[in-house]
């Protein structure tokens, strides 16, 4: 056993050398090995504003086998790996369009070997525009005792796409603002997310959103009537048939908000005939938030 251990000890120092010098050939005989490597890449449509859009795609996806040494590949990224396809002129309708390994955009010794599929059927139709109102998505909070509006007045884009699809997309939005971030009124410039994949063109591509802060203000509305929503009424009771609201917003508009400005409402829709404790949704302009709302519950009946 002492014989062993000594031969195993004995010029350690040489021995790590040679595993680390033993280990860095295998590495390089790996990284300079050529492979042939499998990547899905999906197909899209371009972001166009030509007078025809591609409105379908009869294939989402198609698989690259792509060839090249290990060093080469290992810079390949395959998540930023995409088609995306313009709307070839001519004609509306359905077209043949073969895809480009060179859209790809590899590193210049990895090359494509095969696409399965290398082509696509695409479905082009006539554009239509409009002009659609922008949203702005918003996280976080101002600060307490602080009023906020947001692209108020609204800002406006043309978005571009098939009609199909400009019926389903009535407004767009904006990147997400975050109120953290606000400390004073002004205007921010944000980007224009539009909907979909690919489907729409927007321009343009980026708004001025009105900030406005000011000191909060209250006020308490008594009497609100409640009314139910998706039954027939004559089959609801609600008792009692008004609440009492507390909203808040901003002090320099706060007084001009009235009553018929707001609803309550309860939902019933899809309710079995029988006795529910159900809250109210109440409904405010842009700009304001209720507090509050007396009762919480409201005893519902449905015949």
């Amino acid at each position: 056993m002492s014989q062993l251990l000594r031969f195993l000890t004995r010029d350690a120092s040489l021995k790590i050398v040679a595993l680390f010098i033993a280990g860095f050939f295998w590495v390089v005989a790996v990284l300079d090995r050529t492979y042939d490597v499998r990547v899905t890449v999906p197909i899209a449509a371009a972001r166009s504003d030509a007078k025809q859009v591609i409105s379908d795609i009869d294939v989402k996806s198609t698989v690259a086998t792509l060839e090249g040494k290990g060093r080469d590949l290992l810079g390949v990224k395959p998540w930023q790996l995409a088609f995306r396809l313009e709307a070839p002129g001519g004609k509306v309708g359905t077209r043949q369009l073969q895809l480009s390994p060179a859209a790809l955009k590899l590193p210049p010794d990895v090359r494509v070997r095969a696409l399965d599929p290398d082509n696509v059927e695409l479905k082009l139709t006539a554009a239509s525009s409009r002009m659609v109102q922008v949203q702005v998505p918003t996280k976080g909070q101002v600060a307490s005792g602080t009023a906020l509006t947001v692209n108020d007045p609204p800002a406006w884009v043309r978005m571009s796409g098939t009609e199909e699809d400009l019926r389903v997309a009535p407004a767009v939005a904006t990147e997400t603002l975050d109120l953290a971030t606000v400390t004073a009124p002004g205007r921010r410039r944000l980007k224009i997310v539009p909907p979909g994949d690919g489907r729409y063109a927007v321009a343009p591509d980026s708004v001025d959103v009105v900030i406005g802060l000011e000191k909060e203000g209250a006020r308490i509305f008594l009497g609100l009537p409640v009314t139910p929503v998706g039954a027939d009424p004559q089959r609801v009771e609600i008792d009692p048939t008004e609440a009492q609201i507390a909203v808040a917003g901003p002090a320099s508009r706060i007084a001009s908000l009235k009553q018929s400005d707001i609803t309550a409402q309860i939902r019933v829709s899809g309710l079995a005939a029988g006795e529910y404790q159900l809250a109210a949704e109440v409904t405010l302009p842009p700009s304001f938030h209720l507090v509050k709302c007396e009762p919480q519950q409201f005893d519902v009946t449905v015949k």
